[in-house]
């Protein structure tokens, strides 16, 4: 009799143990893939954030701050202004043209200021605005619309202009041997050929020079190298 009892109270029991055990299996199998699940999406998103630059230009401008490396411009302050370099003011001073003759030497400057570097400095502002007379008379010469009058005369300057150019070269050579007799002459020389130049118009009546400024400028800076010549004193 308690055999029976025994069996039919397994019979009833093991539905209440198969709920039972449902009851607990479930929730861990739940639980497990509730922390399976979220645990692979949090750590994927730091690495994707973490790569990305800023989508913000905003600090651009930072980048522009590299602009602080234009201040090397402060160095070139190393040399005195033209207006306030006392030696170059009284070498200019000995001239009939002292603001010119600063003016035109100052863009030439290196850091010496001793005579001769100052009148080779003077040789190369008169040199270049050669160049730049030949350059304006070339142009003239090639136009179409200037007259055969005009273009005669423009060949005229063009082969003054060319030899003012040849006697500064020599000038050069008698600054390095220490000619000074030599050195006049040249200098000299380079003052005629502006005037050579305009002659060349004034001999045509009627006919003005288009090179007029320039061949001012020219005898201008030519009186200015012969005038700091003269105060050179070599032994």
């Amino acid at each position: 009799m308690e055999l029976n009892k025994f069996i039919l109270l397994l019979l009833f029991s093991s539905p209440l143990l198969s709920f039972v055990a449902e009851a607990i299996c479930v929730p861990r199998n739940v639980s497990n893939h509730e922390a399976t699940g979220p645990a692979l999406s949090f750590p994927s998103s730091p690495p994707v954030q973490a790569p990305l630059p800023p989508t913000d230009p905003s600090p651009s401008p930072q980048a522009s701050s590299p602009s602080p490396p234009v201040s090397p411009t402060k160095s070139i302050s190393i040399l005195p202004s033209p207006a306030n370099n006392y030696a170059l003011k009284k070498i200019c001073g000995l001239t009939d043209y002292p603001a010119e003759c600063i003016a035109n030497i100052a863009p030439f400057l290196t850091g010496r200021t001793d005579p001769i570097s100052v009148l080779k400095m003077g040789m190369q502002a008169l040199h270049k605005s050669f160049e730049e007379a030949t350059a304006v008379a070339t142009k003239l010469n090639k136009d179409p619309s200037s007259s055969a009058v005009v273009k005669d005369s423009l060949d005229t300057c063009l082969e003054s202009f060319d030899s003012g150019m040849s006697d500064l070269n020599d000038a050069l050579v008698a600054i390095s041997s220490h000619d000074i007799g030599k050195l006049s002459t040249m200098l000299s020389a380079t003052i005629t050929y502006p005037d050579t130049c305009e002659e060349a118009f004034a001999e045509r009546p009627g006919l003005d020079s288009p090179m007029k400024e320039m061949d001012r400028k020219l005898t201008t800076l030519a009186s200015i190298n012969l005038a700091i010549s003269a105060s050179l004193h070599w032994s």
